[in-house]
Order: structure tokens, then sequence, then C-alpha cells
């Protein structure tokens, strides 16, 4: 539906509209209108799309704005937001990088009386390859934390761990930075996560270990928040769901970084397909 908005109340985060000679009013959710409110004012041109229910607010009920397609200020003429734009630029983005790093950590959890705990990453699982192409390096192990010689009961179960095996098997965070260092070095990868919290991890860890840092937020591609962007998603996707509804199979989610990391580059590479 394209309107010129008729009017505004803020205060509902509804926008009004003249149709066949009636006032009809649109709601917007929460995240859209953390999102789009600030563009919309009585003359804006929108071109938005209808959910099925409608939201009731006191008396009235109003029609539920699913997602926009775009805004547009008219005087004078501005385009706010076009997403037929923004998912040309995705594609653009996507089609300028040659290699892509798949990256997944698994972290420590806090035990029922820890004070100022930081979270610290204790298993890595990283995958690089060519958009859709084949995988170059594949690798997954443990990483001991800092200071801590024992892990809460809350991370062992979370990642099913045998404490004794856990530290008998896992190496200094430096090994995996000196590996990372390495890759970033050669291949000049774009970096790959589900979600912001790897990204936090990876620059926790560097202040943590005291490690200068090897990468940069601009360095990597949220594909959770590509597929919100993408689709209009309301609400955060799972990695497993996505990958359930791109190859319409099951994926065993076990908590493992090294599979996590598969996931997303199969995940990506669906997405590319689609696209």
């Amino acid at each position: 539906m394209k309107k010129i908005i008729w009017s505004i109340d803020f205060e509902l985060k509804v926008f009004f509209v003249i149709l066949e000679g009636r006032k009809i009013g649109f709601y917007l959710s929460n995240r859209l209108a953390k999102t789009f409110f600030v563009y919309l004012r009585k003359g804006v041109l929108v071109d938005f799309e209808i959910a099925p229910k409608k939201k009731k607010i006191g008396k009235f009920s109003y029609y539920q704005v699913a997602h926009f397609n775009r805004i547009i200020s008219l005087r004078p003429y501005n385009v706010h937001y076009d997403l037929s734009s923004l998912r040309h630029d995705m594609r653009d983005v996507l089609s300028h990088y040659q290699y892509f790093l798949f990256i997944d950590f698994e972290m420590t959890m806090p035990g029922f009386h820890d004070v100022g705990f930081r979270p610290e990453i204790i298993q890595v699982g990283y995958v690089l390859a060519e958009a859709k192409g084949p995988i170059l390096i594949e690798d997954g192990y443990y990483v001991l934390p800092k200071d801590r010689m024992t892990l809460s009961k809350r991370t062992k179960k979370f990642l099913n761990l045998d404490e004794e095996q856990f530290f008998s098997h896992a190496v200094p965070y430096f090994n995996f930075y000196g590996k990372l260092k390495k890759i970033i070095n050669q291949y000049h990868p774009k970096l790959v996560v589900w979600g912001k919290n790897d990204l936090t991890a990876l620059n926790d860890s560097y202040l943590i270990h005291e490690e200068q840092k090897l990468t940069e937020d601009t360095d990597f591609i949220d594909l959770l928040k590509l597929h919100k962007d993408y689709y209009n998603l309301k609400d955060d996707l799972g990695l497993f769901k996505a990958y359930k509804t791109y190859y319409e199979v099951e994926f065993d989610q076990a908590h493992d970084a090294k599979d996590d990391a598969l996931v997303t580059k199969y995940v990506f590479d669906a997405f590319l397909d689609y696209m």
C-alpha cells in the first residue's frame, strides 16, 4: 500500500491515512516504531504491507504494519528508507569479498556466587571458505580461561563438559590468537557470525588476555541481522531454525562451536542462493 500520511499519534504509535474517503489508522510495533517512527509525519509517503491481525488500543482497532518498503519525504524530497535498495546493497557487499571466516565461540557461564564475572571464550570453531565454495580451513578446540582452574556447574552442564578432560585438552588463548592472526593476514576474510554475542566475546578476549585487537567491528557480518533486515523479521531467528527452513532437514544442536560454525556457513550459502 502506498499512501501519504494524514496525521500522527505519537503516543499510540499510530499514523493515519485517507482511504476511500475515511481516516484509517495503522499501528507500529515497538520494533518498527523504534526504527521508523522518527521519519513519519504529515505529508510523508509510505509504502508498506499490512499484517493479518489488528491491534486494539482502547476503544479502537488499528491495522498493524508488517513492514515498510519505502519511506519518502516529498518536500524536500528525501528517501529515508528503501527496502529494495537495502537488499541490493547487501548483495553488493557480499559480492566484494572472496573469503569468509565463519566463527563461533562457547563461553564460560557464572556460578551462583560469582561476583564481577566476565565470560571467557573456552571453545572456538571456525570454517574458512569462499562464498558457496569449498572449505579451506576447518578447526575447533577448547581454550583455557585466563585464571580459572575450575568451571562452573552451569558451564559444564550447558556444554556437556568433563572438567578433567577439558583442562587436559584445552590450549592457551595465545594459540587461538596466533591461528586467527595468520588466517586474517593471509586471506583477509570477512568474518561471519550469528548474532552479536560472538563479536562481543572476541572483543572482550583481547582485553582479558591483554592482546592487540586483530579485528574491528566493521570486519564482521552479523548473519542474524542480515536475515532480520532482509526478510523483515519481527523476532530473532535461531541459527538451527534457519538451517531447517532452508534445507528442510534437522541439524541437532549440541552446543559445539565447530558444528555451529559449519551450520553458519551452510545458512550463509543458502542465503546467497535466495538473494
